[in-house]
């Protein structure tokens, strides 16, 4: 299993993509990842290989989630960027769910049901700490690269071929789950 990165769809203003949209990443990394993704299907077809891809969309975690960064800073951007999710529980049984699946070479998303704003998932973390203010910084005001690139892109994952292929039930199908679960084992 190759993980790769739903930043190879690029930016497709806030519509869906799903495992045939055009890959169109013109960031360092969705371009990387573009590359990354055609160099396997080459080896894995010279090769006659058992090669699975899966684009990952934005993990989060108890360690590494919006809960700590708004916690701690009390901003969010304030431009409107659709992105998709998938907490690292799930994934984790995505990719055991590829190594037992009987079907090959698949190229899969794994995402939540529910891609979002970054506003409304910043909103949602704030409400779940009771936090009342916010300040909303502009993209371009932020200093750091990394941030700024990924602020480029906006799209909704699908996930349903993940769904039916893997006949998978995700355990957090939603940010709202995820992170209501991380708030209430937060300590």
């Amino acid at each position: 299993i190759y993980l790769s990165a739903t930043s190879v769809y690029g930016n497709h203003n806030g519509k869906w993509v799903r495992e045939n949209s055009r890959l169109k990443g013109k960031t360092r990394f969705g371009h990387g990842r573009k590359m990354a993704e055609e160099s396997w299907i080459k080896f894995r077809n010279n090769n006659n290989l058992d090669i699975n891809i899966l684009r990952v969309s934005g993990i989060y975690s108890k360690e590494n989630n919006v809960l700590k960064k708004i916690l701690k800073t009390k901003i969010y951007v304030k431009e409107r960027k659709y992105f998709s999710r998938i907490h690292i529980e799930d994934l984790a049984n995505i990719i055991k769910k590829i190594f037992y699946s009987s079907k090959r070479s698949m190229i899969l998303n794994a995402s939540d049901d529910k891609p979002s704003t970054n506003v409304e998932v910043a909103f949602y973390a704030a409400k779940l700490l009771k936090i009342k203010k916010m300040q909303a910084i502009p993209i371009s005001q932020f200093k750091n690269k990394m941030i700024k690139e990924f602020y480029k892109d906006s799209k909704k994952v699908s996930n349903k071929n993940m769904k039916v292929k893997l006949k998978i039930k995700l355990r957090f199908p939603t940010y709202k789950q995820g992170l209501k679960n991380i708030f209430h084992n937060f300590k």
